[in-house]
């Protein structure tokens, strides 16, 4: 069984500890030339999808100061990840070449993909805005060297917090070792909601949110920052003058600020925070001159970018080089753990293949989780998440993010219903029955072949003749645009919108005489490519490189299937341009997705359901699109 470290929490308070403690003797036998070679005959291999210095180059060096060998792909850009080869096959090639893999990777969530492929030890060594664990360990080990403890610390962490992997782990690491933290978030860049509510949970803790101007106030009056007599483990700012300052310093002990740790935007993963930010924290020499910052440690996990000033460096205080630094003797300590905890373990049995789970289960909140970009076998994508309120969500299993829990069905009745807080009895038992299966949309549990349970009045808002005659007026409106029909290939999501496209196809040859292209793309079934119309299962795809592809729908709601349509004609092909057509749009999209071309724009409630019923699919019913509300869940059978 391989002990991997992807998060910090897959570490124990004792075995961080002990893990220190070696950091310190290879440390000594470091600068006495004398280290152990504890990984000989070991080979590491490193993976580096983004770009990397310290981290890298410590773990390089830590493998070969213990005497093992080190196998690099510095440039994934130059390996089969630039041919398409997924993470989960990249990861089961290359642990078969090495005694010990580590990786980054721009997607929350990948290091645990990779887990699940390799048959060695997988260190995380930074995956997306998710979490970067080993520099978390350093930055402990910095503290506590600098220190002598880390309980009982206060810690300022700066910069931006929303994307900043290293800040997610180290806030989960001291909210357990009991240090006192205060966050100051650059405007935009606040801890996500959900990253608080886990911390929360976790560990009953809540870390102080300050504003810069409140740091830079600590710096001439370290008085403005106190301890809560009733939470010792809790940080309160009083920098409003309508508090009674007087009374409060009465009341409260005023306390020492060990250490400021700064970040640096993280332009590299979104737009989305100002360029320019005037509230973004930078420490000068200013910000230290006060006396009572004279034993505050300014930390920083590099590269910075000038949220920190370079006449720090010489300030015996600025300890972000000695974190570097130390990057080596811990990474060397964590290598020798976890080669150890391997050679201690049974001998790996050879892996079974795994199951293909059916692609049929709710989707991942966060565009950025591993999971909204590769397949994933496993089906257990999610824990369902009790709220004390009596609601429920999920919670990635990849990234840590919270995604609403939406519909539910059971896998032996093949029924399904929108989730509500009076469903909480049949969540609980198709849970522990193994028969839940969860959906993130009505539409994706019915192309999965989920039935309600129980339907409201249904309404009848078009007939075969209008969905005919919108049909028209979608082929009509794109053969306006598109003259050079030898380069188009209509392309429908599985399954309406897949007969709505051969439709289509079936006009312009009838009006032009010209023959088209129909593709298909099966968004839940899990199946990848553009496959042709009709075409047998082991029949090559259809190309899609240089030509303009319509995507066809039968109605676009949040805009999700569409994007995921679209990545899978991307994944197949460059085309020249990409169009959407849809029949009806009922205008409640998450995503910024227009249709180039609509049959019907329909405004509706977001509890209502809007079907299109073809006769290809019910030969028992002429074409016609229904309209439904669902009814309360506390009567679904």
């Amino acid at each position: 069984m391989n002990r991997h470290v992807l998060a910090i929490s897959d570490l124990s308070d004792e075995e961080i500890e002990e893990i220190f403690r070696q950091a310190e003797e290879l440390e000594l036998a470091l600068e006495q030339r004398s280290v152990p070679r504890l990984a000989d005959g070991s080979i590491m291999a490193t993976l580096f999808y983004e770009p990397s210095t310290r981290t890298r180059l410590s773990f390089e060096a830590a493998m070969w100061r213990l005497g093992g060998s080190v196998i690099s792909a510095a440039e994934m850009q130059s390996s089969s990840a630039a041919k398409g080869e997924t993470l989960a096959d990249t990861a089961k090639v290359v642990s078969s070449y090495a005694d010990l893999l580590v990786l980054r990777h721009i997607w929350d969530g990948a290091a645990r993909i990779a887990a699940e492929h390799s048959d060695v030890p997988v260190i995380n060594a930074g995956d997306g805005s998710h979490e970067h664990p080993t520099q978390t360990l350093c930055d402990l080990y910095t503290l506590r060297r600098s220190k002598g403890t880390l309980a009982g610390l206060t810690v300022a962490i700066g910069g931006d917090l929303k994307r900043g992997r290293t800040v997610h782990s180290l806030v989960r690491a001291l909210a357990r070792f009991k240090v006192n933290i205060v966050i100051v978030p650059a405007r935009g860049m606040e801890l996500p909601e959900w990253f608080l509510r886990r911390i929360a949970e976790d560990y009953g803790y809540q870390p102080t949110i300050a504003r810069p101007d409140d740091l830079r106030a600590l710096a001439r009056d370290v008085h403005a920052l106190y301890l809560a007599p009733a939470k010792p483990h809790q940080l309160t700012l009083f920098t409003d003058t309508e508090f009674d300052l007087e009374g409060r310093l009465r009341e409260a002990e005023p306390i020492t600020l060990d250490a400021l740790y700064m970040t640096r935007p993280q332009r590299e993963r979104g737009d989305d925070a100002v360029e320019e930010n005037t509230d973004y924290l930078r420490v000068d020499a200013d910000t230290f001159q006060d006396p009572a910052m004279r034993h505050t440690l300014l930390m920083h996990p590099l590269p910075r970018t000038g949220e920190i000033s370079s006449a720090l460096d010489r300030d015996p205080r600025s300890v972000y080089f000695r974190q570097a630094a130390n990057g080596v003797p811990v990474r060397m300590a964590l290598v020798n753990f976890l080669l150890s905890q391997r050679a201690r373990s049974a001998p790996a049995q050879p892996s079974r293949p795994r199951p293909i789970a059916p692609l049929t289960g709710a989707r991942c909140a966060n565009p950025n989780c591993i999971t909204r970009r590769e397949d994933v076998t496993s089906e257990r994508r999610f824990r369902v998440h009790r709220e004390p309120s009596g609601g429920a969500h999920l919670v990635c299993v990849y990234c840590d993010h919270e995604t609403p829990l939406e519909v539910i069905g059971n896998r032996k009745s093949k029924h399904y219903n929108v989730f509500a807080e009076p469903m909480h009895g049949y969540l609980e038992n198709w849970l522990r029955g193994d028969t839940l299966v969860i959906f993130d949309s009505v539409k994706q549990a019915e192309e999965a072949g989920f039935r309600p349970y129980k339907l409201g009045p249904q309404k009848a808002i078009m007939t075969a003749e209008e969905i005919a005659a919108s049909i028209d007026e979608l082929t009509e409106a794109m053969l306006q645009e598109i003259t050079e029909l030898n380069e188009l290939v209509i392309v429908g999501v599985k399954t309406a919108g897949a007969f709505i496209a051969r439709r289509m196809a079936d006009r312009i040859q009838a009006a032009r005489g010209a023959t088209v292209d129909v593709g298909v793309v099966d968004v839940h079934g899990g199946r990848e490519g553009v496959q042709r119309w009709g075409a047998a299962n082991d029949e090559p795809p259809l190309q899609v490189d240089g030509r303009l592809v319509v995507l066809v729908d039968d109605v676009i709601n949040s805009g999700w299937t569409a994007k995921d349509a679209l990545s899978i004609v991307w994944r197949a092909g460059r085309p020249r341009a990409a169009r959407l057509a849809v029949l009806i749009d009922r205008g409640h999209r998450q995503l910024p997705i227009k249709p180039t071309y609509v049959g019907k724009h329909l405004p509706t409630a977001p509890h209502e359901r809007v079907r299109v019923r073809l006769r290809e699919l019910d030969k028992q019913h002429r074409d016609t699109v229904v309209i439904y509300s669902y009814v309360d869940p506390k009567v679904a059978a």
